[in-house]
């Protein structure tokens, strides 16, 4: 990537880049940089090249069309196809970002529509009634408050959850710096850093928002394998994602996420299942009979 552009549009971009392909896939990348050159490379990166049969000479054109959201167009193959194309989409930038991006997911995702189950017996009717109401229930859960019945202490580690429109329903690990009264708390991240990226951000945030880390599901997760309708909490964007698998493909799950009505592909290593603090200790919604 070149510097200029890397520079120019800073506020732009994030650590975690997501591109989108006429074809309608997505796919999540990291951008890193290497002295002062800046590289989009690993995370879907490897897989999108094997998919896209991309050979050394190959061509593509980067579109920023949103917040770390990439319209990728193959220009080694037709070139003057792909020219008007891109014409196309200058033209309808605007129109675009108010519908098909929008801005509910920062960097994270873009709208789009449910992937089609490959093997299951459900009707495609009973499928959708099982997702409105999972939706309905994870929505009501994004947005309540956490509970908590006993205060956090200074070093007490910690996941906050933010409230901002279009980030609701994601959860990011902090440490505590120091209780503020009974009703707020100075916090630091672990992934969000200051603009610069320097050091850790740290902010101030209501008790509402704060609740203990669950704990390591690695045990749970070697035993059983995830299934369709799961509640999970993808790590993207350097927090943790609420949704439920609405699809499985191959090796890939497809998360659905209520709060933006996303819906994307991912490997099975950064999902883990969800996890509400209710009554001092951690259960499973589903268990709750919360999703029934």
């Amino acid at each position: 990537m070149p510097g200029a552009f890397v520079k120019e549009n800073k506020k732009m971009l994030a650590k975690t880049a997501l591109l989108k392909t006429n074809e309608g896939m997505l796919w999540e990348v990291k951008i890193a940089r290497e002295t002062s050159d800046y590289f989009i490379c690993k995370g879907d990166w490897p897989r999108f090249v094997v998919h896209h049969m991309l050979e050394l000479g190959d061509m593509l054109i980067f579109y920023l069309v949103d917040k770390s959201t990439f319209h990728v167009v193959p220009y080694s193959k037709k070139p003057c196809t792909n020219i008007r194309h891109l014409e196309d989409l200058s033209s309808s930038e605007e129109e675009e970002k108010n519908t098909e991006f929008g801005t509910s997911r920062g960097c994270k995702k873009v709208k789009t529509e449910p992937k089609a189950l490959s093997d299951t017996n459900f009707s495609k009717e009973l499928h959708q009634s099982r997702i409105d109401r999972m939706s309905k229930a994870i929505k009501e859960i994004a947005f309540k408050k956490q509970q908590i019945q006993k205060p956090f202490e200074k070093g007490d580690e910690v996941e906050v959850a933010s409230q901002e429109d279009g980030l609701i329903g994601s959860y990011y690990t902090a440490t505590i710096i120091s209780p503020i009264g009974s009703y707020l708390y100075r916090v630091k991240y672990k992934t969000l850093f200051s603009d610069d990226e320097s050091v850790p951000l740290e902010d101030v945030v209501t008790a509402s928002k704060v609740r203990p880390v669950p704990p390591d599901q690695r045990k749970i997760l070697s035993e059983n394998n995830f299934r369709l309708y799961d509640v999970v909490d993808v790590f993207a964007n350097d927090g943790w994602w609420f949704g439920f698998i609405n699809g499985i493909v191959g090796e890939e799950l497809y998360v659905y996420f209520p709060t933006t009505a996303d819906n994307i592909a991912y490997p099975p290593d950064v999902l883990r299942l969800h996890q509400e603090w209710s009554n001092g200790k951690w259960i499973f919604p589903p268990e709750q009979g919360i999703f029934n």
